[in-house]
């Protein structure tokens, strides 16, 4: 139910204990035997999706040959949002307005960057002072913004054109062609 809420299309509206309770169903003492506050549900309900995405990801990613790891991660990232695009909502609509939502998705785009990098660690060597490349960030942040584009009917096509385009610019600005990865 939390997701329903939290990954409504036109986001989850006034965000309250009140409005959480109405659309659950739930008195908010029931609603108090789980969560302190509206916060801290909110927390737990995007927590709950992004680790859901991130073990697609992860087992995904490993069960390919390293050639084919780029379009196992891409993949495994649309194919979740589009089963259930409630994730990708809370991931990237621009109706998640809440404090707290806005901050856990910058924490997750990190975590992501440096999911992504591991795993292409060829493409995505740490600068002289231990950080990541802006490129790897770029990436991160164009995916997303591609997904969330196409989640929004902002860009037409069906899941495996833009799984398709997707791998296509990642693999056609690969480690040999640029020195910069």
């Amino acid at each position: 139910m939390g997701l329903d809420i939290l990954g409504a299309p036109d986001g989850p509206g006034d965000l309250t204990l009140r409005t959480v309770c109405q659309r659950s169903g739930l008195a908010q003492r029931y609603f108090y035997e789980s969560f302190a506050d509206k916060d801290e549900f909110a927390v737990a309900i995007f927590d709950w999706a992004v680790e859901g995405l991130t073990s697609t990801i992860e087992s995904e990613v490993a069960a390919a040959l390293p050639r084919q790891q780029v379009r196992a991660g891409i993949s495994s990232v649309v194919r979740v949002i589009n089963a259930d695009r409630r994730i990708g909502q809370l991931l990237y609509s621009p109706h998640q307005v809440n404090p707290v939502l806005v901050r856990k998705r910058f924490e997750a785009t990190a975590m992501f960057v440096s999911l992504f990098a591991q795993h292409l660690r060829d493409w995505f060597r740490r600068d002289d002072d231990g950080s990541l490349p802006v490129l790897a960030h770029f990436v991160v942040g164009g995916v997303g913004q591609a997904v969330a584009a196409w989640l929004n009917q902002d860009v037409a096509g069906t899941e495996e054109t833009l799984i398709d385009q997707l791998v296509d610019m990642l693999l056609a600005h690969g480690p040999e062609r640029s020195t910069q990865l």
